[in-house]
């Protein structure tokens, strides 16, 4: 047995060891006596922060939920878990009706407040916390500047009690995007209450380390996930409005942190406003931040290829290729072995995807839209280019980690008015099949074509007639037809496109589409199968738009 892998048993059997001391400690009477608060004199106002939409929920469906059942809610025992704690993040408060809903509310948080004011592990997950004490703070009408001297005095009281936890417990927190809402989540609680100036220096402390740590000097999120990059930036400019809003000075490092992660996320942003699918990611439309930047001023220069993703953008196409060396253990929760996978948009329609994260979908499904195979990618003998550890203890207690690694090299972006060229070997079939794989794509904007070129160099003569697929996944609303000649005809949106690849078998293979948050989808995707020869192999093949 390797070293590296009983080191994971040994540390993962070492966090189980504390989490369940910890659940002992966090359950005690002594805990619960030491999360003490000083008394509030006075309560600042500052719930006018328009950004919080994009953590609201997306419809009024807990809302409407929380309506019906009022005082019985926390009894419902019947709810999915991801549902149960999206009624106690309170995200669906912004829903309410100030004038006609303050008082279903009060019950509802009364009820809440006999139920869980001590600690109780599911209620009081950090992430949760964090989401509660946001929108508890910033809707203060029914909560903190409620009439009902009573009950505002509990609820401020409670707020306090789990902002001290919170503070106490930052490193419980697995995602390091959580971990800075977390820290939003206290700075909000410090300049709302007087009298919390010393919770306030901390937090901005905290939120300084986390977020260098976080970032590379690109400014990259170093999990290489695009929809970290966009929260890690929503997350950062939403502290910076809470503190202007609360007249609290702005810290020259936050000011830093946020031109650079913007500068970033603005360079990978596509004509649509929406990210790309890699590594993590799902859908999701960046149009209302977009606004709220536009609103309050924020601009960002971009520089497209200042980061691993090479992305070129000539008249109306868009092609973005993951060259990114896959991230460390502590920050690959939700990576995804798509090396070399590319995404082709033309007029802000998708044309070629990735499927999307399932992170949010079952174990199963995670699995599956990890692999390569889930990517816009070769993949041989149906084995990934980085290798999961699968081990449910050891992602419980460990996190995600990657047994094997593919790391990049013969990165190149070359450009002009017309073309665009982007190629990247990786080594992820190396170690296995000592095979190389080269990628080298090249975009034409007047002819509307993209012409690809997969090398595979087989270094030893025994993995010679292994099986390859590439696969180019389409979005579910786009249809796939196959012609006489053995093209593949792409219809999505009113726009009509040809695949070719001459040399190789084509077909249409079932896929699934995983990158909207409430569903999964059924899709297709185009395969080109063959079987490696000797040494050099190269694979040609090409996208052309035919009307």
């Amino acid at each position: 047995m390797k070293v590296g892998f009983i080191k994971l048993w040994l540390t993962a059997l070492w966090r189980y060891v504390k989490e369940q001391l910890r659940a002992i400690y966090f359950n005690s009477k002594y805990y619960n006596k030491s999360l003490t608060i000083e008394p509030v004199s006075r309560i600042y106002d500052i719930h006018n922060i328009y950004i919080l939409g994009e953590l609201k929920d997306k419809d009024n469906k807990n809302y409407l939920l929380a309506q019906k059942f009022k005082k019985n809610l926390w009894k419902i025992n019947n709810l999915h878990p991801n549902k149960i704690d999206d009624l106690h993040k309170f995200s669906w408060l912004p829903y309410i009706d100030i004038k006609k809903d303050k008082e279903f509310v009060k019950v509802i948080i009364e009820e809440w407040l006999t139920s869980f004011s001590n600690y109780k592990s599911s209620v009081w997950d950090p992430s949760i916390i964090s989401n509660r004490l946001i929108f508890w703070v910033t809707n203060g009408p029914s909560t903190i500047r409620n009439e009902d001297l009573i009950f505002r005095t509990r609820i401020n009281n409670i707020i306090l009690k789990q902002a001290i936890h919170l503070s106490k417990n930052l490193s419980l927190i697995q995602s390091k995007i959580d971990g800075i809402l977390a820290i939003f989540s206290l700075i909000l609680v410090s300049t709302s209450f007087e009298g919390y100036k010393k919770l306030l220096e901390i937090s901005l402390k905290k939120l300084n380390e986390q977020t260098k740590e976080i970032v590379d000097k690109k400014g990259l999120v170093r999990s290489k996930n695009i929809e970290d990059q966009f929260w890690l930036l929503h997350h950062l400019i939403l502290i910076k409005e809470s503190l202007k809003v609360s007249q609290n000075a702005i810290p020259e490092t936050l000011e830093d942190h946020i031109e650079i992660v913007g500068k970033c996320f603005s360079s990978l942003l596509y004509s649509n406003n929406t990210i790309p699918l890699f590594n993590g990611s799902k859908h999701y439309d960046c149009s209302q931040f977009l606004n709220f930047l536009k609103i309050k001023g924020y601009k960002f220069a971009s520089d497209a290829n200042d980061t691993d993703f090479l992305f070129g953008k000539i008249k109306k196409l868009e092609l973005l290729m993951d060259a990114n060396n896959p991230p460390s253990n502590s920050y690959a929760q939700n990576y995804q072995a798509g090396c070399l996978s590319f995404e082709l948009l033309y007029n802000g329609i998708k044309i070629i995807t990735n499927t999307g994260s399932a992170k949010n979908f079952s174990k199963e499904l995670s699995y599956i839209a990890q692999s390569t195979a889930a990517h816009s990618c070769l993949v041989i003998n149906d084995t990934s280019s980085c290798i999961f550890q699968k081990n449910p203890v050891l992602r419980k207690y460990y996190g995600n980690t990657l047994l094997q690694k593919a790391m990049i090299t013969n990165k190149e972006f070359t450009n002009n008015k017309i073309t665009a060229s982007l190629t990247a070997k990786h080594n992820g079939y190396a170690a296995k099949y000592s095979t190389l794989h080269q990628r080298a794509l090249v975009m034409n904007g007047e002819e509307n074509l993209v012409h690809g070129e997969d090398t595979l160099t087989v270094e030893k003569n025994d993995y010679a007639f292994l099986n390859f697929a590439i696969r180019f996944h389409v979005l579910p609303d786009a249809k796939l037809i196959p012609t006489h000649g053995g093209d593949i005809l792409i219809s999505v949106r009113n726009q009509g496109w040809k695949f070719r690849c001459s040399e190789q078998d084509v077909k249409i293979e079932n896929s699934l589409y995983f990158a909207e948050h409430t569903k999964v989808q059924e899709t297709n995707c185009i395969v080109v199968e063959g079987t490696l020869k000797q040494e050099i192999n190269k694979i040609v093949w090409s996208i052309e738009k035919t009307n």
